[in-house]
């Protein structure tokens, strides 16, 4: 049914499936393309002159002193003149903010991938994480019944059995969090698409170690991050507005001619009309600009020097989390190992309850550890592409 309604909400079962679902038809990108049409329509309206031509006719019928009457008439055409280049002013704040409104509609695209990327690992390791809690529920909830059973024929006592009976609370109330979480992310993942439900089957690949960012990190982000390229663009539409401000400081003058007829005389007449700023010269108007454009600059350099740092952080980060992923080698297995032999080893009398118990839960943390470190690293691969400006490097040397 949502298919029908809705023909671009396919269900996404991989990373790319998902990054590309939202960046086609999310509803805020289709947000930024509109808003990147009312600046082009709006950079029409500003390469236009500012003033139309203005015709006047002025009919008047005149009662002579010395009797009869007189018919005459003003015809008038005046223009205004735009002065000190405010039309050029106009036309290139008005394309930078074309420019600027682009870029942004590029930032909303790579946000919307990461984010999608980001919610779609975040959904998978929430599955992952929820059926290991899952998992230890029913172990510990046989366990539990076990020895109920036990205690029924004497071969176990009262306080072995409050302390499965605790355990198997315990863990059931982490799988209702789970499932809890899940839920969550579900939301989440559904919402980063831009889709009313999400898929529940999700295929993740593994993710390479060895994968390498360019050596060159810093410039690659400074040439390909969209939103610094926005704000590039809004430093050139201050700057115009200032220029706009400083030629607003100079009247604009409207010539006219007229011609007509009064009193049986034909008359032609040419004038100037120059407005006098005597009080309001615009000169607040021009600080306030002047101030804003300042602003934007400083605002540039601190975004500048903020990226140096976001990307050292996300190196370092990216870094430490595929070390951890690479020192982890065959750590799921042996989590798997580990309560295996618990199991039988307290099945032969070696291991009492509450030691079997140590080890379930041992082997749980090692397992969700083991889950946390994979989803820590596709998370600071995400982030790292995110700083670069790359979304395609996340996916990059994955398997």
């Amino acid at each position: 049914m949502l298919a029908c309604l809705y023909p671009w909400a396919a269900m996404a079962t991989t990373l790319q499936q998902a990054m590309d679902i939202a960046s086609g038809k999310h509803p805020q990108l289709r947000m930024a393309e509109q808003a990147l049409e009312a600046a082009r329509a709006d950079l029409t309206e500003q390469s236009a002159y500012a003033y139309n031509p203005q015709l006047s006719l002025e009919p008047q019928r005149r009662k002579r002193n010395g009797g009869g009457t007189s018919n005459d008439y003003y015809i008038t055409l005046s223009q205004g003149v735009e002065l000190g280049g405010k039309q050029g002013y106009r036309q290139q704040s008005a394309q930078a903010n074309v420019d600027a409104v682009g870029q942004r509609a590029k930032a909303t695209y790579l946000r919307l991938q990461t984010e999608a990327a980001r919610a779609f690992v975040d959904l998978y390791y929430a599955q992952k994480t929820l059926l290991l809690r899952q998992q230890q529920r029913d172990v510990l909830h046989q366990v539990s019944q076990a020895v109920k059973q036990q205690l029924v024929v004497g071969e176990s006592s009262q306080l072995d059995a409050n302390l499965a009976s605790s355990a198997y609370t315990a863990a059931l109330n982490a799988a209702v969090v789970a499932q809890q979480a899940l839920t969550q992310a579900r939301m989440t993942y559904a919402s980063a698409l831009g889709q009313a439900q999400s898929s529940s089957e999700l295929v993740l690949p593994q993710l390479a170690t060895d994968w390498q960012a360019p050596p060159d990190a810093y410039e690659v982000a400074l040439a390909s991050r969209p939103d610094l390229a926005s704000m590039r663009a809004q430093r050139v539409v201050s700057n115009a507005q200032a220029e706009l401000a400083g030629a607003q400081q100079i009247p604009d003058i409207t010539i006219s001619a007229m011609s007509g007829r009064e009193a049986g005389d034909q008359l032609v007449k040419l004038g100037v009309s120059v407005p006098f700023p005597v009080f309001n010269n615009h000169k607040g108007a021009y600080r306030a600009a002047l101030a804003r454009a300042d602003q934007v600059k400083t605002g540039l350099a601190w975004a500048e020097q903020q990226l140096r740092m976001s990307v050292k952080a996300a190196l370092t980060n990216h870094h430490e989390a595929m070390q951890a992923l690479a020192g982890m080698t065959n750590a799921d297995e042996a989590a798997r190992s580990t309560l295996t032999l618990a199991r039988q080893a307290y099945d032969a009398g070696e291991l009492d309850l509450e030691e079997l118990v140590v080890h379930i839960r041992q082997s749980l943390d090692a397992r969700l550890t083991v889950v946390e470190i994979m989803q820590q690293a596709w998370l600071a691969r995400i982030g790292l592409a995110e700083v670069l400006g790359h979304p395609e490097y996340i996916l990059q040397g994955s398997k």
